[in-house]
């Protein structure tokens, strides 16, 4: 297994918080099941507590241990198409401030062997938030991140650095009655 793998991982198991490459932008990461971890990405993002946070998932199979999904096989066919994070009404057994004020829960399954193999060797999903403080610009790449941000959290990946990030993945709810709406 990668060494930048097990690193991020043994950081995580500890509630620590990771800056790692997604299949979207560079993002900052945690244990979603870990309040403590959780309440270290708001204070590093200086973000609001009433802002969810989008989770990573490596399958479906992992996302329905959280959430009631009625239709996997048309989620998964969205989810190909391209990055998709998909909002639900009432999880369960996740961290109470990935969920916000509204009580849902965002879950994305990453395009990205890199994330998907921290995700495995976790066991469970992980937060992962834009790398900046909330109310600026995205960063395009690493070189883009904050300083204030680099120093903040646990462990820095050294994967895929010189990588420009791609676009935000698009956010579609999923109402009880079977309807997505798209957010974004």
């Amino acid at each position: 297994m990668n060494n930048e793998i097990i690193n991020a991982v043994n950081v995580l198991k500890f509630e620590g918080t990771i800056l790692y490459p997604t299949d979207t932008i560079w993002g900052i990461g945690c244990d979603a099941l870990s309040n403590i971890a959780v309440e270290k990405i708001f204070k590093i993002k200086k973000r609001e507590y009433s802002k969810s946070l989008i989770c990573l998932a490596s399958n479906f199979k992992m996302i329905q241990e959280y959430v009631s999904i009625k239709e996997v096989d048309k989620l998964e066919k969205l989810s190909k198409e391209e990055p998709t994070t998909f909002i639900f009404d009432n999880p369960s057994k996740v961290s109470k401030y990935v969920l916000g004020k509204l009580n849902s829960i965002a879950f994305r399954v990453p395009n990205n062997d890199f994330c998907i193999d921290i995700i495995n060797s976790l066991g469970k999903p992980i937060v992962s938030t834009s790398a900046n403080i909330s109310g600026e610009k995205l960063p395009l790449n690493f070189s883009e991140i904050n300083s204030k941000i680099k120093n903040n959290v646990d462990y820095v990946v050294k994967h895929e650095k010189n990588k420009n990030s791609n676009s935000s993945s698009r956010i579609l709810k999923l109402q009880e009655d079977g309807v997505i709406l798209k957010i974004r």
